[in-house]
């Protein structure tokens, strides 16, 4: 693993906060082999050129070349000027900013197609303003789309390689959202409600995923930043034999780099399908109050911050304190309160309703299809057919009188 320095441009951070943002940045270059061993920071409003002042970037210079350094990362995005003013500066040290770590984490752990996809457009769309500099942003993220060469005929040839690029890998996922949206529609039609899981990066979703879903439909899990990043989808079962269907999605980090957020809009749109969001919190995090209001954040950004959130606090096996009272504290682990946490999801996806209707025996087979989503607590054979007294979803009550609507001859 190699060394590397970091420069944190402060501005306005409290040294909590900057303690947080310097703890999770060591985390995240740890996933591309670097090992912060030094920090440099700056207060002050950023500098066009180098982003730190002349007189820091100088000393941070001179750091790097007496520990021997190897990179020097920065905690905020550089612009296509600043990546070729520090190239030009640290000559052959990689230079770095989180976003470009974030997006190298990404490529790394995407293995589906859509995965893929969409972790290219974030990259191409990065890397795109950046090509006039040609420097080592470029060998890091070009990833096969071409290397430096002399001349401004080899450069054009290069960005409109990389806009075409760009302009495939939309279409692509505009086909995926088309069809992601085709199986919503098929889901809403079938009246089988959906739950997302939401939470920080490593916070469990995945691990509490497979807690709740059938032992022959694991997903893979890894105590690592982004181990998930296609949405994953399973059917489970609640104590009263009703399904629903859990999605778990990619994790969230703080200041989430907004080309990301793009190239995932097909994934992310499953949130916004989901009738009720479990936002996973990890209770043995240093930083849990930091890392739930990232969420929230986000999920506000998103357009989701009126949708119906279950806060699940995860990790229970391994917290000892006390435990906040605004949620489900579980171990997905040895299954600690799994039992709680599934019966509160059908209090909020199925807030019941009673239901007296006259069903004439021809219909009785239609009745029968709701059976798996509704309680029958009162049959009554009567000359005409049967009067049920039914209990369950008011829409899936609705859904029902509908199919036992008279219909037209037409």
């Amino acid at each position: 693993m190699k060394q590397g320095l970091i420069c944190y441009l402060a501005l306005g951070e409290t040294e909590e906060e900057i303690a947080y943002d310097l703890a999770e940045l060591r985390e995240l270059l740890k996933n591309v082999e670097i090992e912060a061993a030094g920090v440099v920071i700056q207060h002050r409003q950023p500098d066009l050129n180098y982003l730190f002042g002349e007189g820091k970037i100088r000393t941070a210079k001179e750091q790097v070349e007496r520990e021997g350094f190897a990179a020097i990362v920065f905690n905020r995005e550089l612009s296509p000027r600043q990546v070729k003013a520090l190239e030009d500066l640290f000559g052959d040290v990689e230079v770095w900013d989180r976003t470009q770590v974030i997006l190298e984490i990404f490529r790394r752990r995407a293995h589906s197609r859509e995965g893929k996809i969409q972790v290219e457009l974030a990259r191409l769309t990065y890397l795109y303003p950046r090509l006039y500099g040609l420097g080592g942003a470029l060998s890091r993220l070009g990833g096969g789309i071409g290397t430096r060469g002399p001349g401004e005929t080899k450069l054009e040839i290069l960005r409109r390689v990389v806009r075409e690029q760009i302009h495939d890998l939309r279409r692509e996922l505009a086909a995926i959202r088309e069809n992601r949206a085709l199986l919503r529609k098929q889901r809403q039609e079938e009246g089988i409600p959906t739950v997302s899981l939401v939470g920080y990066t490593n916070a469990g979703k995945s691990t509490l995923l497979n807690a709740l879903c059938t032992s022959d439909q694991k997903v893979v899990t890894a105590d690592r930043l982004f181990a998930t990043l296609d949405p994953v989808s399973r059917r489970v079962r609640l104590p009263s034999g009703r399904f629903f269907l859990l999605t778990d999605t990619v994790g969230f980090i703080k200041e989430l780099p907004p080309k990301l957020k793009e190239a995932f809009k097909a994934t992310l749109e499953e949130l916004d399908a989901a009738d009720l969001l479990l936002h996973v919190i990890d209770l043995t995090s240093p930083y849990l109050d930091e890392q739930a209001a990232a969420v929230e954040k986000l999920l506000s950004e998103l357009g989701l911050g009126e949708k119906p959130v279950l806060k699940v606090y995860s990790k229970l096996d391994r917290f000892a304190g006390v435990l906040p009272d605004d949620g489900v504290a579980v171990s997905a682990l040895d299954g600690t309160n799994l039992d709680r946490l599934l019966a509160r999801i059908e209090e909020i996806l199925f807030p019941e309703a009673e239901l007296v209707l006259l069903v004439p025996f021809p219909e009785l087979g239609t009745v029968n299809r709701f059976r798996e989503r509704l309680r029958i607590l009162k049959e009554e054979y009567v000359p005409q057919g049967v009067r049920l007294t039914v209990r369950g979803r008011p829409a899936d009550l609705d859904r029902l009188q509908a199919y036992l609507q008279p219909r037209g001859d037409g």
